[in-house]
């Protein structure tokens, strides 16, 4: 659980609370089980951004952003390799089902992302089959996470 994405607000309200945001945000942001790696790219490719420095672009700002979320953000300049991280950024962000400020897009990811850890099968079965799959497809996400960077990195030549 984190301080900037708002999921301690839910958390602090109830099990119901977490589970409406949590069936707001697929609503919202077009979450499925089959799109959950694509969202998670943008984490990945946050982090990925990050190390390369402080930008005055938007793709370094959202990423930073992005980044912070689970962890300190870290400096250092390589210009070439930031560019082809910034065309990944776009790219990914591009492929999502929802269309908007990646800042935006990504916390409010991030906020399901935690609030799905609260949410225990039982919860789940009270809510559309859909938003369950994607619920669920969200709390696994990370496993495996070495070999989705490793793809990541291969894919854009990173």
């Amino acid at each position: 659980m984190c301080d900037l994405c708002g999921c301690k607000e839910y958390i602090r309200q109830g099990k119901q609370a977490v589970l409406r945001r949590a069936e707001e945000i697929v609503g919202e942001l077009g979450v499925a089980a089959q799109n959950v790696d694509d969202f998670e790219d943008t984490e990945l490719i946050s982090q990925l951004i990050v190390p390369f420095g402080s930008r005055d672009d938007e793709v370094y700002q959202a990423s930073s952003w992005v980044s912070s979320l689970h962890m300190g953000m870290k400096q250092v300049r390589h210009d070439e390799r930031y560019q082809a991280h910034a065309r990944a950024f776009r790219d990914i962000f591009s492929r999502l089902p929802v269309k908007g400020e990646p800042k935006h897009i990504a916390t409010v990811y991030h906020q399901l992302e935690q609030l799905s850890r609260e949410l225990d099968e039982a919860e789940l079965a009270s809510i559309a089959p859909g938003v369950r799959e994607a619920v669920k497809a969200v709390k696994r996400v990370h496993d495996g996470v070495e070999n989705k960077l490793t793809r990541l990195k291969l894919r854009y030549g990173l």
